[in-house]
Protein backbone atom coordinates (compact mmCIF):
# COMPACT_ATOMS: atom_id res chain seq x y z
CA UNK A 1 0.00 0.00 0.00
CA UNK A 2 1.35 3.42 -0.81
CA UNK A 3 1.80 5.83 2.04
CA UNK A 4 -1.48 7.74 1.97
CA UNK A 5 -3.45 6.10 -0.83
CA UNK A 6 -5.41 2.90 -0.72
CA UNK A 7 -4.31 0.32 -3.23
CA UNK A 8 -6.68 -0.26 -6.12
CA UNK A 9 -7.89 -3.57 -4.61
CA UNK A 10 -8.58 -1.82 -1.27
CA UNK A 11 -10.47 0.95 -3.01
CA UNK A 12 -12.52 -1.59 -4.97
CA UNK A 13 -13.26 -3.57 -1.81
CA UNK A 14 -14.42 -0.50 0.13
CA UNK A 15 -16.56 0.66 -2.80
CA UNK A 16 -18.10 -2.80 -3.32
CA UNK A 17 -18.91 -3.26 0.36
CA UNK A 18 -20.33 0.26 0.59
CA UNK A 19 -22.54 -0.56 -2.40
CA UNK A 20 -23.74 -3.70 -0.62
CA UNK A 21 -24.35 -1.74 2.58
CA UNK A 22 -26.64 0.56 0.59
CA UNK A 23 -28.82 -2.38 -0.47
CA UNK A 24 -31.94 -3.42 1.44
CA UNK A 25 -31.41 -6.19 3.98
CA UNK A 26 -31.64 -9.60 2.35
CA UNK A 27 -31.06 -8.35 -1.20
CA UNK A 28 -28.33 -10.24 -3.00
CA UNK A 29 -26.29 -8.33 -5.56
CA UNK A 30 -24.42 -10.05 -8.35
CA UNK A 31 -20.79 -9.30 -9.10
CA UNK A 32 -21.76 -7.87 -12.51
CA UNK A 33 -24.27 -5.50 -10.86
CA UNK A 34 -21.67 -4.30 -8.35
CA UNK A 35 -18.97 -3.96 -11.02
CA UNK A 36 -21.21 -1.96 -13.35
CA UNK A 37 -22.54 0.28 -10.60
CA UNK A 38 -19.08 1.00 -9.20
CA UNK A 39 -17.17 1.02 -12.50
CA UNK A 40 -14.92 -1.80 -11.31
CA UNK A 41 -13.56 -4.31 -13.83
CA UNK A 42 -15.77 -7.39 -13.43
CA UNK A 43 -12.89 -9.88 -13.69
CA UNK A 44 -10.94 -8.01 -11.02
CA UNK A 45 -13.90 -7.67 -8.66
CA UNK A 46 -14.18 -11.44 -8.17
CA UNK A 47 -10.57 -11.54 -6.99
CA UNK A 48 -11.32 -8.79 -4.47
CA UNK A 49 -14.55 -10.31 -3.16
CA UNK A 50 -13.16 -13.81 -2.57
CA UNK A 51 -10.90 -12.96 0.43
CA UNK A 52 -13.72 -10.85 1.91
CA UNK A 53 -15.93 -13.95 1.81
CA UNK A 54 -13.18 -16.09 3.35
CA UNK A 55 -12.84 -13.64 6.22
CA UNK A 56 -16.62 -13.53 6.75
CA UNK A 57 -17.15 -9.90 5.82
CA UNK A 58 -19.24 -11.03 2.83
CA UNK A 59 -21.54 -13.93 2.18
CA UNK A 60 -22.04 -15.33 -1.30
CA UNK A 61 -24.69 -17.57 -2.78
CA UNK A 62 -24.29 -19.32 -6.09
CA UNK A 63 -26.94 -19.83 -8.73
CA UNK A 64 -29.43 -17.78 -10.68
CA UNK A 65 -30.80 -16.05 -7.59
CA UNK A 66 -27.34 -15.81 -6.03
CA UNK A 67 -25.07 -12.91 -5.33
CA UNK A 68 -23.33 -11.17 -2.47
CA UNK A 69 -24.46 -9.58 0.75
CA UNK A 70 -22.73 -8.33 3.86
CA UNK A 71 -22.10 -11.11 6.38
CA UNK A 72 -22.29 -8.65 9.28
CA UNK A 73 -24.26 -5.45 9.86
CA UNK A 74 -22.69 -2.42 8.16
CA UNK A 75 -22.11 -0.74 11.53
CA UNK A 76 -19.88 -3.67 12.57
CA UNK A 77 -17.57 -3.63 9.53
CA UNK A 78 -14.87 -1.01 9.85
CA UNK A 79 -12.52 0.13 7.11
CA UNK A 80 -9.48 -1.26 8.91
CA UNK A 81 -10.93 -4.79 8.75
CA UNK A 82 -11.45 -4.42 4.99
CA UNK A 83 -7.97 -3.02 4.38
CA UNK A 84 -6.34 -5.75 6.48
CA UNK A 85 -8.12 -8.50 4.50
CA UNK A 86 -7.06 -7.05 1.16
CA UNK A 87 -3.64 -5.52 1.84
CA UNK A 88 -2.45 -6.63 5.25
CA UNK A 89 -1.38 -4.19 7.92
CA UNK A 90 -1.52 -0.66 6.46
CA UNK A 91 1.42 1.69 6.61
CA UNK A 92 3.69 -0.74 8.42
CA UNK A 93 6.72 -0.09 6.21
CA UNK A 94 9.33 2.49 7.09
CA UNK A 95 9.08 5.69 5.07
CA UNK A 96 12.80 5.97 4.41
CA UNK A 97 14.27 2.50 4.74
CA UNK A 98 13.49 -1.00 3.52
CA UNK A 99 12.10 -2.57 6.69
CA UNK A 100 9.05 -2.54 8.90
CA UNK A 101 8.53 0.65 10.87
CA UNK A 102 9.20 -0.19 14.50
CA UNK A 103 10.82 1.31 17.56
CA UNK A 104 13.90 -0.93 17.54
CA UNK A 105 14.66 -0.03 13.90
CA UNK A 106 13.38 3.50 13.66
CA UNK A 107 14.40 5.94 10.96
CA UNK A 108 14.74 9.73 11.10
CA UNK A 109 11.02 10.19 10.33
CA UNK A 110 9.76 7.66 12.86
CA UNK A 111 9.03 10.23 15.63
CA UNK A 112 6.79 12.28 13.32
CA UNK A 113 5.33 9.42 11.20
CA UNK A 114 4.36 7.15 14.09
CA UNK A 115 1.65 9.48 15.54
CA UNK A 116 0.24 10.11 12.05
CA UNK A 117 0.15 6.37 11.38
CA UNK A 118 -1.63 5.74 14.67
CA UNK A 119 -4.16 8.48 13.91
CA UNK A 120 -4.87 7.00 10.46
CA UNK A 121 -5.27 3.50 11.89
CA UNK A 122 -7.65 4.82 14.57
CA UNK A 123 -9.66 6.60 11.89
CA UNK A 124 -9.96 3.41 9.81
CA UNK A 125 -10.89 1.44 12.91
CA UNK A 126 -13.69 3.78 13.99
CA UNK A 127 -15.11 4.42 10.49
CA UNK A 128 -17.64 1.79 9.47
CA UNK A 129 -19.54 0.99 6.30
CA UNK A 130 -22.57 2.45 8.04
CA UNK A 131 -20.71 5.77 8.36
CA UNK A 132 -19.90 5.71 4.63
CA UNK A 133 -23.54 4.99 3.78
CA UNK A 134 -24.64 7.99 5.86
CA UNK A 135 -22.08 10.21 4.13
CA UNK A 136 -23.11 8.88 0.73
CA UNK A 137 -26.79 9.52 1.42
CA UNK A 138 -26.04 13.02 2.72
CA UNK A 139 -24.10 13.72 -0.48
CA UNK A 140 -27.17 13.31 -2.64
CA UNK A 141 -26.35 10.34 -4.84
CA UNK A 142 -23.85 9.17 -7.40
CA UNK A 143 -22.02 5.89 -7.32
CA UNK A 144 -21.27 4.32 -3.98
CA UNK A 145 -17.62 4.76 -5.02
CA UNK A 146 -18.32 8.17 -3.46
CA UNK A 147 -14.73 9.27 -3.90
CA UNK A 148 -13.82 8.01 -0.47
CA UNK A 149 -10.77 9.99 0.54
CA UNK A 150 -9.54 11.54 3.74
CA UNK A 151 -10.71 15.06 4.40
CA UNK A 152 -8.03 17.77 4.68
CA UNK A 153 -8.39 17.47 8.45
CA UNK A 154 -7.62 13.79 9.21
CA UNK A 155 -9.86 13.93 12.28
CA UNK A 156 -12.81 14.83 10.04
CA UNK A 157 -14.98 12.25 8.32
CA UNK A 158 -14.38 11.05 4.77
CA UNK A 159 -15.68 13.23 1.99
CA UNK A 160 -17.90 12.32 -0.91
CA UNK A 161 -17.14 13.33 -4.51
CA UNK A 162 -18.92 16.56 -5.23
CA UNK A 163 -19.38 17.38 -1.55
CA UNK A 164 -17.46 20.53 -0.77
CA UNK A 165 -15.57 20.41 -4.09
Amino acid sequence: MSILNFSRPCSYAIRALTYLALQPTGKLSGAREIAESEDIPHAFLGKVLLPLCREHLLRSRKGIAGGYELAQPAQEINLLAIVRVIAGEPWKDCLLENHECSKPRKCLLHPCWSPVREMLLAYLERTTLSDLVKLYQAGGGGRADSGIRPAPNPAAAVQIKGQGD
